[in-house]
């Protein structure tokens, strides 16, 4: 394969400095005195141990006599893509969570063993960190300013202690309701367009379900 055929298939932004450096005839420590810095710095960003940066790139490029569109176009090494905003996001499993009915909800509140997924009606991939996840519609028009009828919020039903300003779902005279969460005092405040609605305050015959996790409008 020729040295062209070499540049033209290398992937990653190593790959492609270290062929250009070698279509140049220039060692590692040939181009680390070109551009100022160590030879080790020259063979981590060749081995995809981390990048040059943007600036760096375009002395590399202007060294090398590459087009910095090109080196700047490679593959991001790893360590460095797991820095983008969106790996964390992108390492999360998908998981399928249970839509169950409000009445269904309210079992759990009986029963912390009860599985949502023998009550599933329907099912939504979501990526979170709880295992113990389900789905339910909102249908109340008490939490309306955050949660609009028909959006779907996950409750994670293994979180039972929430903390203060967190939406909960509850079980309130045995009815489901979802709710906003205050320590002092202990209560359940409404989020909604309309003033008819009450704060409920927690008493020993309340029981929370979990804490929603997140919410989702399907159009």
């Amino acid at each position: 394969m020729s040295n062209l055929e070499q540049i033209e298939r290398a992937r990653s932004i190593g790959e492609r400095i270290r062929q250009a450096r070698k279509s140049s005839g220039m060692s590692q420590a040939d181009l680390a005195r070109r551009l100022g810095v160590s030879q080790p710095a020259i063979a981590n960003w060749e081995s995809g141990l981390h990048d040059p940066r943007r600036l760096m790139l375009a002395k590399l490029a202007a060294a090398l006599e590459s087009p910095l569109d090109w080196l700047a176009a490679g593959d991001r090494s790893v360590g460095e893509s797991d820095k983008h905003a969106a790996a964390a996001y992108l390492r999360r499993p998908v998981q399928h969570v249970p839509v169950i009915s409000f009445r269904s909800a309210a079992l759990l509140a009986i029963d912390m063993t009860a599985d949502p997924h023998t009550m599933a009606e329907d099912y939504i991939p979501v990526t979170a960190g709880s295992p113990k996840m389900f789905g339910v519609f909102m249908e109340d028009e008490a939490v309306n300013l955050v949660f609009p009828i028909g959006t779907l919020v996950v409750i994670d039903y293994a979180d039972r202690a929430p903390n203060d300003g967190v939406f909960c779902l509850a079980s309130v005279a045995g009815d489901p309701v979802l709710r906003r969460w205050r320590e002092s005092p202990p209560r359940f405040e409404p989020a909604s367009s309309e003033d008819r609605y009450e704060t409920v305050f927690a008493d020993d015959a309340i029981r929370i379900i979990g804490c929603a996790r997140l919410s989702i409008r399907i159009h």
